[in-house]
């Protein structure tokens, strides 16, 4: 998939344009809900497993579930590293998944991507250390 950007360089005040093949994305989901839906969210979870299970040939998650009791409630994150050219796919799946735990009063969730070291990189006409 390929992707055009415009960065603008302070310190030398360039503009430019580049397009790069953006190939390695992480798939990053953080959910935040009151402790006491807990019971609640696990169930769904399960529900959500099933009826949108993950497809590795899509993408393959690196981090499950992290869960961390935070000061603002219960945070659960979870990381996919999306396979080559299947970025679109890979939304999809996610955002299907992430709709029915939306019925939960009280949870929140971000869905976001990020990209890999190389990606980022390059995305600056450079490359990543090995």
């Amino acid at each position: 998939m390929y992707y055009q950007f415009n960065y603008y360089c302070e310190s030398n005040r360039l503009k430019q344009q580049i397009e790069v093949d953006i190939q390695m994305v992480y798939i990053i989901i953080v959910l935040t809900y009151p402790p006491h839906l807990a019971d609640e969210v696990g169930k769904t979870y399960i529900e959500a497993m099933g009826k949108v299970p993950d497809d590795r040939a899509i993408a393959k998650p690196t981090i499950r579930a992290a869960v961390e009791a935070t000061m603002e409630g219960m945070k659960v994150t979870a990381i996919y590293d999306v396979k080559a050219g299947k970025i679109r796919e890979a939304l999809d799946l996610t955002s299907n998944r992430m709709l029915i735990f939306a019925k939960i009063k009280g949870l929140r969730y971000s869905l976001n991507t990020a990209y890999n070291a190389t990606e980022a990189m390059g995305l600056l006409g450079m490359t990543a250390p090995e």
